[in-house]
């Protein structure tokens, strides 16, 4: 289905500006993951609702993005299972780009994606960022613009598009 998409650009400038979330005293445990298949599972359960287009990616297209130099994935977990998950791309000028963010549907609503937000950032500013940005689309979930902007990121540009919703 094609859709009006409203894209927002949120950055960052220094860590300063993070505003960590409360942590409601879930246990989450970050690991990083380069495994495809795990990647690849819980993407599509965080995606699955909102149409990304990433969905319709092949394990190919999947090993091409997942290979570039500079992208490291993390997966949250709660309780022993695979929460969400989040893809940066480390640039050599030290931009860092929160290129998939997100948690799965049983996740959301917990206080969980605003901690994992503050992790993943502040491991982004540790690693020798000068900016961490990224992208949302009003057809994330509803309230995902406003928790990055409770975190610190700021709104640099907007853009209107046409893009296809992909249903899995």
């Amino acid at each position: 289905m094609l859709v009006e998409d409203v894209v927002s650009y949120l950055e960052m400038k220094s860590l300063e500006e993070l505003r960590p979330a409360r942590d409601r005293g879930a246990e989450v445990e970050l690991r990083e993951v380069s495994d495809v298949d795990t990647i690849r599972a819980v993407h599509d359960r965080v995606a699955g609702p909102y149409g990304w287009m990433s969905l319709a990616w092949t394990a190919e297209k999947w090993r091409e993005s997942l290979d570039r130099p500079g992208v490291r994935t993390w997966v949250p977990r709660v309780g022993g299972a695979d929460a969400g998950f989040a893809l940066l791309c480390f640039d050599p000028g030290g931009d860092v780009e929160i290129d998939f963010f997100g948690l799965a549907p049983e996740f959301t609503g917990r206080g969980l994606g605003g901690h994992f937000l503050t992790v993943v950032t502040r491991t982004a500013w540790e690693a020798g960022a000068t900016r961490v940005w990224l992208r949302t689309s009003s057809h994330d979930h509803p309230h995902a613009k406003a928790s990055y902007e409770a975190r610190g990121f700021r709104l640099f540009k907007t853009e209107t598009r046409e893009r296809v919703l992909v249903t899995p």
